[in-house]
């Protein structure tokens, strides 16, 4: 089970330390943390949506679609996610392609487990 980054001094070290890639929707940072679990953060701004209720869905989307492949992604890494103004009409199934497709090309899957 991941535990969530809340702290702002996580967030900052990530932000300076970790290595950034994005798609259409997302954008990812990550850095190793030397835990054997990974640690996630969300970030849905007003950027892309006023409205708490839409932020607060494309929130729990992406903290589903993260839950649905943790088994999949390398352990030990602190991850923030970055929801884009392109998230707010889309299906889960495309955010969770879309946030798949991110650890795809990070080589953040582990190797037995890409497809």
């Amino acid at each position: 089970m991941f535990s969530s980054l809340k702290s702002k001094t996580d967030f900052d070290h990530v932000y300076e330390k970790g290595k950034i890639f994005g798609n259409r929707n997302f954008t990812l940072r990550y850095v190793k943390n030397g835990k054997d679990a990974n640690r996630l953060g969300i970030v849905v701004s007003k950027k892309v949506s006023n409205r708490a209720v839409h932020r607060n869905r494309i929130r729990r989307q992406i903290r589903e679609a993260y839950r649905s492949t943790e088994n999949a992604v390398k352990q030990g890494y602190d991850l923030i996610i970055t929801a884009k103004p392109s998230c707010l009409g889309e299906d889960y199934s495309v955010l969770s392609r879309s946030l798949n497709h991110l650890f795809y090309k990070q080589d953040l899957l582990n190797r037995n487990q890409k497809k």
